[in-house]
């Protein structure tokens, strides 16, 4: 997204101006054919429901000509008193005749069976011969058991050669059952026919089925066999399982002459009947159905291009020629950018480009004046820095030699005190002890008080010359010059860390050879001092001290164990004149061009890490320094 964004943004201004109209009607355009989708698919739903509207309309007239049958046999039931113990039966024939005339149009015949599923009368007489016993029929068996209207599975009339279902009615008096009325429906009549052919009027594709629960065809504009499975044998299982109006798309199951190849697909609404388990089934081909909507989506799609087509290239014509004079002002712009003060802009155009072009010639105007003076000031300004540069130069070599002078000069200071303490202070002292043991081994015996007094006397002496030989230590311990700067390091440890307990290691397996005389006495300082915070502050319980020298300079480093501190609050401290030590440190590693890192933390000890540089002669010949 991020290298789209940027690829955007590099383009000039007539490309993205075209780039965002270009996108803003594609987005208008997918909005337009969204929304003629939305009323497409809108459209193509009504017509599934009327489909579906359609086939309810034809499922209720076929169940309003069961429900007639029914409603006729009840009537003939009530039109007369069928005795069967009477041999007159002229009454029961006349009420069978006015009921089969009632019922003429949609049914075959009708029968009048006893309790026992035997036929008693018959019209016309020849549907069933008298006393043949009809009681193995399922739908006569269901009769006689739960004494309840039934209609039965459709089978084929032997007598008519015709489909029909018979639509049986208990006869009952007094809750004594006292036989049925039995009346065929014919499946393939005008009564059930027409509400099939008056659906199927949907297109040259359109048709209406009348199918059972096992997806055979009853009647159907196919003319398809009587109980042959139909053409969407599948889709009308289903449907009569669920029970519900429904309407799908369902392929073509059959390979019938004349008609689609199997598999083609076929919207078909399917709507079940009340008055037995069959549906009545309406469609036609998917391309017929929705011909109208696809159409209208074609049109509405060229319609919609050709308009947005048309204002697209208009809005883009417009936009280049309003982008031309801005592409004159950007290239006057980048020529004043690209340092280009003397050529003058031209504004032709009026407006608002016109003001901007305006704007932008007196900034060039402008830009020409200022860097004439800042031509003149720079020049100014350059001689008045490279003075001051060189004045800095100088006052830091100055203080630079001034600190180095006052440091070498407290070496020698200390080295001179520690010479005169040394020859004089400490000759007077050993002089004075061994006069008092003269006078000892002198006086008499006897005077043991006498004695006792010179032996103090000698101890104070003793102990006297004891603290002189550490001051002199301390103010220039004579082994830094004599023996080196590992030796005077473990001699500080010995006097400082150690009588404390802390444990001290030293690796200057990397050192090769003496370092120079002031090097070594830098980095014994620093060392010294830093051992010195050890023994006051860190309550460390191991110091570790490195020394590396290679590259052209010397590496110090002590690690410590102790409790550390916070950086912060040091700097803090010397803010306030307190904390100067680590400040020494610093300056004494600057004087020779190092310098000196601190890193701690509270709870995780403290590490001093020291760089100081050296010469090449030094590197080059290690080991001159040991005759110093």
């Amino acid at each position: 997204m991020q290298r789209i964004r940027r690829r955007t943004e590099d383009l000039g201004l007539w490309p993205r101006m075209a780039l965002g109209l270009s996108l803003g009607f594609l987005v208008l355009f997918a909005a337009v054919l969204t929304l003629s989708e939305w009323a497409l698919r809108d459209s193509a739903r009504r017509i599934r429901n009327e489909r579906l509207v359609i086939a309810q309309m034809a499922a209720g007239q076929i169940d309003r000509v069961l429900q007639q049958a029914v409603s006729e046999l009840e009537q003939a039931r009530g039109l007369a008193d069928f005795d069967l113990a009477e041999t007159d039966t002229s009454d029961e024939a006349r009420a069978l005749a006015t009921t089969h005339s009632r019922i003429d149009t949609f049914a075959s015949g009708v029968a009048f069976l006893d309790a026992t599923g035997q036929v008693v009368l018959t019209r016309p007489p020849a549907l069933y011969p008298p006393g043949a016993d009809l009681s193995d029929l399922p739908h006569i068996a269901r009769a006689l058991d739960g004494r309840d209207v039934t209609v039965s599975a459709p089978f084929r009339d032997p007598l008519a050669d015709q489909p029909v279902a018979a639509v049986t009615v208990p006869v009952s008096d007094g809750g004594r059952l006292l036989g049925l009325l039995s009346s065929l429906v014919n499946l393939h009549g005008p009564a059930i026919t027409a509400p099939l052919q008056q659906a199927a009027t949907l297109g040259h594709t359109g048709h209406a089925v009348l199918a059972d629960h096992q997806g055979r065809a009853l009647a159907s504009t196919f003319e398809l066999p009587f109980l042959s499975p139909g053409e969407h044998a599948s889709f009308y299982r289903r449907a009569l399982a669920g029970g519900q109006p429904v309407v799908d798309t369902v392929p073509f199951e059959l390979d019938l002459p004349g008609e689609e190849p199997q598999g083609h697909l076929h919207v078909m609404a399917f709507a079940p009947l009340n008055m037995a388990p069959w549906g009545v089934a309406v469609g036609g081909d998917v391309d017929e159905t929705f011909a109208g909507v696809t159409r209208l989506r074609r049109g509405l799609m060229l319609l919609g291009a050709l308009a947005l087509a048309s204002v697209w290239a208009a809005a883009l014509f417009g936009t280049r020629r309003l982008v031309r004079p801005v592409q004159r002002l950007t290239r006057a712009a980048q020529r004043i950018a690209g340092g280009d003060l003397e050529t003058p802009l031209q504004a032709t155009e009026g407006g608002e480009i016109g003001a901007m072009a305006e704007a932008l010639e007196q900034m060039r105007l402008l830009l020409l004046s200022n860097i004439r003076e800042l031509a003149d000031l720079n020049e100014t300004l350059e001689a008045r820095v490279a003075s001051r540069t060189e004045e800095l130069r100088q006052q830091q070599a100055l203080t630079r030699q001034l600190l180095q002078r006052a440091i070498t000069a407290q070496e020698g200071e200390r080295a001179r005190i520690s010479r005169e303490l040394h020859d004089e202070i400490g000759q007077t002292l050993t002089a004075i002890q061994l006069g008092l043991e003269r006078l000892a081994r002198k006086w008499p015996a006897e005077e043991a008080g006498t004695h006792d007094y010179l032996d103090r006397l000698g101890t104070l002496t003793e102990q006297a010359l004891g603290d002189l030989r550490s001051i002199i230590a301390a103010l220039r311990p004579g082994v830094l010059d004599q023996l080196g700067l590992v030796p005077a390091l473990g001699w500080v440890a010995d006097h400082t860390l150690r009588p404390l307990g802390v444990k001290v290691t030293i690796d200057a397996d990397d050192l090769q050879g003496r370092l120079p005389p002031e090097i070594e006495t830098i980095l014994f300082r620093i060392a010294q001092e830093a051992m010195r915070n050890v023994a006051r502050h860190s309550q460390a319980s191991h110091l570790d001290i490195s020394l590396e020298r290679g590259n052209g300079k010397v590496t110090m480093e002590l690690i410590d164990d102790g409790q550390g501190f916070d950086p912060g609050l040091i700097r803090a401290a010397r803010e306030h004149g307190r904390g100067l030590g680590l400040a020494g440190m610093q300056e004494r590693a600057s004087l020779a061009g190092g310098q000196v890192e601190i890193r701690s933390a509270v709870g995780m000890g403290t590490s001093v890490h020291v760089v100081i540089p050296t010469s090449a002669a030094v590197d080059k010949s290690p080991e001159s320094g040991d005759s110093g």
